[in-house]
């Protein structure tokens, strides 16, 4: 519950933004959608290498071997800050240029490229959060992230709301007062982590050549497993840009639809990122100590619990997606076009998150938890980019079908191919690959048990 706290507030960096800039007309709300959704690949990316980390670290910490935990937060922050890097210089020199892959509307791409120049400056910050925040809850200390949250996170609503309108005495600044809102939020929230976690002298706390003097050792079992993992993500999210770049040149407003639904779809997963991140490290610390069986059978409840979690949510964004949505047009600038598509596209998302949110916590929470990475990218990437991918560009520039037909195409050949893959695999038991002496002495004598 505390990492789907932390998880909320986060998103609430997005909700503030959207619900704030959304009174400033479709374009602008479409413009910093786009600019987002670079943000959002850079944060898949990273993503990937926080989800690595969490596996090795939450093994570790299972038979409590802090120096590898500090070689494995070495090498993860090192690789986070060089991705952050590469996204930077493009969004802060060209911003223009990353901007005109969505959409080549002069208006969309010059109030795009104001907000990404800027929000660009946050980036090494989320890098160095990411990674410190999933060391801290892959070894259980699960408060700390969630508390530095509620801090940043009361701070931004509160620089959206006067940066971007002008009140407190700020300048009304629009989309770059919420970028330089984030901005100063981000940066807070590393400093308090870092500070506080010295104060503490929790697992964070380590000198500089404990942390960043990894070897060759340390180097080749953390890209052994997180090689997959990155590239997982990375070509997933890589995937999913594609399908974003494919509904920004279909119309601004169906995209300003799509940053409406992006920001419910981000509050109503935080509970689901939690759950996950806790089946990660239960699976995973399970593993790693050599309780095989109890992994086991923490993974099958939580594949019980999550789907269950999202029939109930699902049903209640159904019921209450005309009020959700009006929320965002409380200025009155949002066509009716734009209102009424992400209506349906609430409605098409809430139907299908069951099946999505259980293809989720195979990949995340149980096959890569159980050491399996490179099976569970090989699932989740070629359900994308060999099933839905090409025939959502199929529906889109062949048949020319309506824009939310194209979108359910994404789904249903995305999300079903995913799961039929997932449970045949499951159920060999063959994703318990621990990376713990004790957990392969364990599993050793498990499997000779159950033959």
């Amino acid at each position: 519950m505390p990492v789907a706290v932390q998880n909320m507030l986060v998103s609430s960096f997005t909700l503030a933004d959207t619900l704030l800039v959304s009174t400033l007309g479709d374009v602008t709300l479409a413009a910093v959608g786009m600019a987002g959704q670079w943000s959002w690949l850079m944060n898949m990316v990273i993503f990937g290498t926080c989800s690595a980390t969490g596996v090795l670290v939450a093994q570790f910490w299972g038979v409590q071997d802090r120096l590898r935990i500090h070689k494995i937060m070495g090498i993860a922050l090192s690789l986070a800050l060089a991705v952050a890097t590469a996204f930077f210089v493009p969004s802060f020199v060209f911003p223009e240029a990353v901007i005109h892959l969505f959409n080549k509307d002069e208006a969309v791409i010059a109030e795009g490229s104001r907000y990404l120049a800027l929000i660009a400056l946050s980036y090494p910050a989320l890098a160095l959060s990411n990674v410190l925040s999933v060391v801290l809850r892959s070894t259980e200390k699960v408060r700390l992230p969630m508390y530095v949250s509620v801090v940043t996170t009361v701070l931004n609503i509160f620089l959206d709301y006067a940066m971007i309108t002008g009140k407190c005495g700020f300048p009304a600044m629009g989309t770059r007062g919420a970028a330089l809102a984030t901005v100063i939020a981000a940066w807070l929230g590393v400093i308090l982590l870092v500070v506080i976690s010295l104060a503490e002298r929790n697992i964070l706390a380590a000198g500089l050549k404990e942390v960043f003097g990894f070897r060759g050792k340390e180097l080749k079992l953390f890209f052994g497993r997180a090689l997959p993992v990155i590239a997982n993500e990375s070509l997933w999210g890589g995937g999913t840009f594609v399908f974003n770049l494919i509904y920004a040149n279909m119309g601004y407003e169906y995209y300003a639809s799509i940053t409406i639904l992006k920001t419910f779809e981000n509050l109503s997963y935080v509970l689901f990122i939690g759950l996950c991140s806790a089946c990660s490290v239960m699976v995973g610390k399970s593993v790693g100590m050599g309780k095989i069986k109890q992994g086991i059978d923490d993974s099958k409840r939580f594949l019980i619990m999550i789907p269950v979690a999202a029939v109930v949510i699902g049903a209640v964004a159904i019921v209450f997606r005309a009020p959700l949505v009006s929320i965002f047009d409380m200025g009155n600038n949002i066509s009716a076009l734009t209102v009424e598509t992400a209506q349906w596209l609430i409605l098409i998302y809430s139907v299908e998150l069951p099946m999505r949110t259980l293809g989720f916590t195979f990949i995340v929470g149980v096959l890569r938890s159980g050491g399996d990475t490179a099976t569970a990218a090989k699932m989740d990437l070629g359900s994308l980019w060999l099933c839905s991918l090409p025939a959502t560009l199929v529906a889109a520039y062949v048949f020319k079908l309506p824009f939310l037909v194209c979108y359910i195409v994404m789904f249903v050949f995305e999300d079903y191919v995913k799961l039929l893959l997932c449970l045949k695999y499951y159920k060999t038991l063959k994703w318990l690959r621990p990376v713990t002496e004790e957990g392969r002495t364990a599993l050793a004598k498990f499997n000779g048990e159950t033959l």
